[in-house]
């Protein structure tokens, strides 16, 4: 199967890695010590469509594609400066 044919959010092997297919055509993979890496396909490669494992289900989704669940609003905390009087 070529990649162009895989519907967006499908999972997919290319050789020994596991990677994602993101709706904009770019693909997602991530390594075992959780970093993530978008890339864009220069070809269309024959790959093998298989089933989307935990670590990679949510990523690339998010404005963070390398922490499954975002927490809070995404502003950072107020930092206050304190002198002693």
């Amino acid at each position: 199967m070529r990649l162009s044919d895989l519907p967006p959010g499908s999972c997919f092997k290319q050789g020994k890695s596991l990677k994602k297919k993101l709706p904009d055509g770019r693909v997602v993979s991530v390594n075992p010590k959780g970093r993530v890496r978008i890339t864009t396909p220069k070809s269309d490669p024959v790959v093998n469509s298989t089933q989307c494992e935990l670590p990679i289900l949510g990523v690339g989704l998010r404005k963070h594609p390398e922490l499954m669940v975002e927490m809070g609003n995404g502003r950072p905390a107020r930092i206050t400066t304190q002198r002693l009087k």
